[in-house]
């Protein structure tokens, strides 16, 4: 097995609560494994948290940051 190096995936987001559960979906259906994303709030208002929060208990490569 070849040693993949590690792929940061940045997800800048700003009340998009409608659309990044789309957006986790796409980045979990990739076929390359090693991976982090990163979801960073910009101090929304919305339920980006909520949704983001499920993703969390999906996979641990998954980290939000507001």
């Amino acid at each position: 097995m070849v040693n993949q190096p590690l792929v940061s995936i940045i997800i800048p987001t700003y009340n998009r609560a409608h659309l990044i559960g789309e957006t986790l979906d796409s980045v979990l259906a990739q076929t390359y494994n090693n991976w982090e994303c990163l979801v960073v709030d910009d101090g929304g208002i919305d339920s980006t948290k909520a949704v983001v929060t499920g993703y969390l208990q999906k996979d641990p490569r998954i980290q939000y940051y507001a």
